[in-house]
C-alpha cells in the first residue's frame, strides 16, 4: 500500500448541477471530498479517510491534468471521460457553504417531486409564488 499522506490534501465540496437529457436541469449534486495534486495528476480521496488512510488503493485519480493545484474555486471544464465529471465546481470545504447548498438541493427536490405529483395543488402553487417573489 502506497501512502499518500505527503500530499497536500484539501478538503473541498464538489458541486455540480445536474442536467437531464431534453431539460435543463435535474438537481444539484453534492460532496465532501480530499483533493490533492500529484506529479500533475488530480487525486481524489473519499471524505471518510483519514489522513493516515490516505494511500493508493483507497484513493484515485480523477482524471484531470493540472500543472499544479488550481486555486479554489475552479470549475472543471473539458472533454473525456473523468472519474469527477466535466461542469463540476470545486469549492473550498466550509460546513456552512456545505449546509446551504444541501438544504437548497433538498428544497429543490421536494419542490420538483411536488410539481410532478401535485402541479396544480394550492401548496405547490404557493411554493411556485414564493420562489418567483424571491428571485
Amino acid at each position: 500500500m502506497t501512502t499518500l499522506i505527503h500530499l497536500d490534501w484539501q478538503p473541498v465540496i464538489l458541486l455540480k448541477v445536474v442536467r437531464l437529457p431534453f431539460s435543463d436541469f435535474g438537481g444539484l449534486s453534492l460532496k465532501c471530498a480530499y483533493l490533492a495534486h500529484d506529479g500533475g495528476r488530480l487525486l481524489y480521496a473519499d471524505w471518510t479517510l483519514d489522513a493516515a488512510e490516505r494511500a493508493e488503493p483507497l484513493v484515485f485519480a480523477t482524471g484531470w491534468e493540472f500543472t499544479s493545484m488550481p486555486v479554489l474555486p475552479f470549475l472543471l471544464q473539458g472533454d473525456g471521460a473523468k472519474r469527477v465529471p466535466s461542469g463540476t465546481w470545486v469549492l473550498p470545504y466550509k460546513d456552512s457553504l456545505y449546509t446551504l447548498y444541501g438544504t437548497t438541493s433538498n428544497a429543490l427536490a421536494r419542490l420538483l417531486h411536488q410539481i410532478d405529483h401535485r402541479p396544480t395543488d394550492p401548496n405547490t402553487i404557493t411554493s411556485l409564488i414564493r420562489l418567483t417573489e424571491s428571485i
